[in-house]
């Protein structure tokens, strides 16, 4: 009597390795694959490699990527956000998560490469932060670090930093998304918060108009300055700290502009 092969719920055989995934795979889609493998193991040499969703995979800190043969194309899966190599990826077909490189064609060894490495930078960040968070004081709430943890990979760089040293310097404010962005609050008034704009991370003090520092710009029409930000290595942390204890000390009465009617009142 013949034995059959178990299959799973996706129609395939489960595998056992990535071994066995690639033995059952037609020519030239094992070409492709063997030449995803080397070029992922080159670009993460500590990842551990295994089978999961019944596909080739990589972990370090975390999932890493996945990859799986097909017919006409080679579908590469990084487990996180690829938005910076948006430009390079024009010319091949993607979705959301998925990539797909073209079974006749080499695999792109640079770009494959250059995401890999992103994915690594980026699971080594999301564990840092989750020591910091967790082995200090200075921690801020489970949203706000949802928040940074949507951002791209630099934008995270740049939240996580900001979090940690409004945290630092104010570790009696309370911290929580407020209007669909981290904020700082002392006794129910906004002293600062970050948002994510369209190319840029704004840091905005409430009531920076007072604090008399030329590289924070008026923002709108009551007492808020505002600094942007491109990248984690443009924040200057003795500027910063020295910001925020003036955010301590002067404060305007956000917390009841409404019941005095749009009129806004010195506190510090």
């Amino acid at each position: 009597m013949a034995i059959t092969k178990k299959r799973n719920p996706y129609g395939t055989r489960k595998y056992k390795s990535v071994d066995d995934y690639f033995s059952d795979q037609p020519e030239p889609t094992v070409t492709r694959l063997n030449e995803m493998r080397g070029i992922i193991k080159a670009a993460a040499p500590e990842a551990e490699e295994l089978i999961s969703y019944n596909m080739p995979a990589y972990k370090l800190k975390g999932m890493l990527v996945y990859y799986a043969g097909y017919k006409n194309h080679i579908g590469f899966y990084p487990a996180g956000s690829v938005k910076q190599f948006t430009d390079k990826l024009k010319g091949y077909k993607t979705s959301k998560g998925t990539i797909q490189f073209p079974v006749g064609k080499m695999i792109p060894v640079s770009l494959v490469k250059a995401i890999v490495k992103a994915r690594v930078q980026e699971n080594r960040e999301k564990q840092d932060t989750r020591k910091k968070v967790s082995t200090t004081n200075l921690s801020w709430a489970r949203e706000i670090q949802v928040y940074n943890n949507a951002q791209t990979t630099e934008n995270r760089r740049i939240c996580n930093l900001l979090a940690g040293e409004i945290c630092r310097c104010l570790p009696e404010a309370e911290n929580k998304i407020w209007h669909a962005h981290p904020v700082w609050f002392l006794n129910g008034n906004p002293i600062v918060g970050y948002s994510k704009l369209k190319n840029c991370i704004r840091l905005l003090f409430w009531s920076g108009q007072s604090f008399d520092e030329p590289a924070l710009q008026h923002e709108g029409s009551f007492k808020a300055a505002e600094i942007r930000y491109t990248a984690a290595g443009q924040i200057n942390k003795s500027e910063l700290s020295r910001w925020l204890k003036k955010a301590k000390d002067i404060q305007w009465d956000y917390k009841n502009i409404v019941k005095r009617k749009g009129k806004l009142v010195r506190l510090l």
